[in-house]
């Protein structure tokens, strides 16, 4: 893990795929399919923003494999459980290699702690079973859905001890609320993350999964109001903005997500009060 900067009052930590994407790449996809190109627009990217940590997304790379390797569908398809296909994706050794290769050039090349950031669990199983059956729908999630894809997750993530990742971040939404998510059906990649010594946290942009996640010695990014940890705040989007108020709380971090099209000279500007912060 990286030590607190003295010469900094606050650290950031940032989701800034989006905004690599409109500012290197004209808002198109980066190059998932090459790992040093991939690897050296994050280190571009930090060179903007000099983040103390960045969060890499698992959906964009898992977007790119299946439509690389269209074949993989065949495997995915045919069974009555909806959590089939994502489970037959997370454990595909050839989309495991591929992402291993991607993460550890990220963590070589980029300077700063990376995380990885999982989707949903249950965005994962509506998108998988829906890309392997079209047509069909997802509906009636239970608890046992939602545990077994952390089951799968947990057993991906873990592949990825080598790369360097300091971290793993959940997603909640209100489809896993709606399967009866708690705490306890996160266990598998909490157990992970403890074992390897890694950051866990819970990104919740639904304000009102929060609650239910607060109560625990983790982030819960984006629902940070009601969390039992009090050394992080989450900046709202409309920080980024010139007309935007300063007025902010005190906490050692920053957590924030930065939209695709704000100007890079605004983001340095706002990440220099950021930092200027007493």
């Amino acid at each position: 893990m990286l030590e607190s900067n003295a010469m900094n009052t606050h650290q950031l930590w940032l989701n800034a795929h989006a905004f690599a994407e409109n500012v290197l790449n004209q808002g198109r996809v980066l190059q998932w399919h090459n790992p040093i190109e991939f690897a050296e627009n994050y280190k571009k990217i930090q060179g903007i923003v000099s983040a103390d940590r960045l969060s890499l997304p698992l959906m964009g790379f898992l977007d790119y494999w299946v439509d690389a390797h269209p074949h993989v569908l065949q495997t995915m398809t045919g069974k009555r459980r909806v959590r089939y296909a994502i489970k037959k994706l997370l454990t595909n050794e050839d989309m495991r290699q591929e992402l291993r290769e991607i993460v550890a050039a990220c963590c070589a090349m980029v300077p700063c702690e990376l995380l990885i950031e999982l989707p949903s669990n249950a965005a994962l199983i509506a998108w998988a079973h829906g890309l392997a059956n079209p047509g069909e729908e997802v509906s009636g999630l239970s608890d046992l859905d939602i545990d077994s894809t952390s089951v799968y997750l947990a057993d991906t993530v873990r592949q990825l001890k080598a790369a360097g990742i300091a971290g793993v971040v959940s997603t909640l939404s209100d489809a896993d609320m709606a399967a009866g998510a708690t705490v306890e059906l996160y266990q598998p990649l909490m157990n992970v993350a403890a074992n390897y010594h890694w950051q866990f946290a819970f990104r919740c942009p639904v304000m009102a999964t929060a609650e239910r996640f607060s109560a625990g010695d983790w982030h819960c990014l984006g629902g940070d109001m009601s969390s039992q940890r009090k050394d992080l705040i989450s900046l709202p989007a409309a920080f980024w903005s010139a007309e935007a108020s300063d007025e902010l709380g005190d906490a050692p971090w920053y957590y924030a997500e930065l939209p695709a099209f704000v100007e890079p000279e605004q983001v340095r500007k706002k990440l220099t009060q950021l930092r200027g912060l007493a």
